[in-house]
């Protein structure tokens, strides 16, 4: 084979790989800009996540049993965590991403979730109109996303301490 046929045949052959070689270049590229900008979006991503924190009522943990922190995804998944009597809580496989949250203290008079009727003092029973007791110990407000105004933005080690403010509970 004569040096300058080689030559020939290889020029194209060179200029071909040098193209794949470039488009690997731009593919890798494009990954790597992929890659930082999932990282710099911020919490999102398809794994659960845990988020623990703690919850006061007029800056202080309120030893009520019941209490109950939910967490509402943008998909309307709810992960509902238990409060601890010092208020800690830890909520497990919370979806990642924004998440609204609900926070709640059942009243103690309320029964299988039906609050039980109150009559005011010299009723009979029977009179039409009882009073029925609130269903919170805390403020309603707090026991529904749509009003709560308490959201977080869920990722791996997220804390969300709340503090609700209200009037004295007994």
């Amino acid at each position: 084979m004569h040096p300058e046929q080689s030559m020939r045949d290889s020029t194209p052959r060179h200029a071909e790989h040098r193209q794949c070689e470039t488009k690997l270049r731009f593919r890798t590229l494009g990954s790597l800009l992929g890659c930082f900008a999932f990282a710099l979006s911020g919490c999102s991503g398809p794994s659960p996540v845990d988020v623990t924190g703690k919850v006061t009522y007029n800056g202080t943990p309120l030893p009520k049993p019941g209490g109950t922190i939910v967490f509402v995804s943008t998909d309307g998944t709810q992960t509902p965590a238990a409060i601890e009597q010092d208020g800690t809580y830890a909520a497990k496989a919370v979806p990642a991403g924004a998440n609204r949250v609900a926070v709640y203290y059942p009243a103690t008079q309320s029964q299988g979730g039906k609050p039980l009727m109150k009559r005011k003092k010299g009723e009979k029973p029977g009179s039409p109109n009882p009073v029925a007791p609130e269903p919170f110990l805390t403020p309603a407000k707090y026991a529904a996303v749509d009003t709560s105004g308490l959201s977080v933005e869920a990722c791996e080690g997220a804390v969300l301490n709340v503090d609700m403010t209200g009037p004295k509970i007994p």
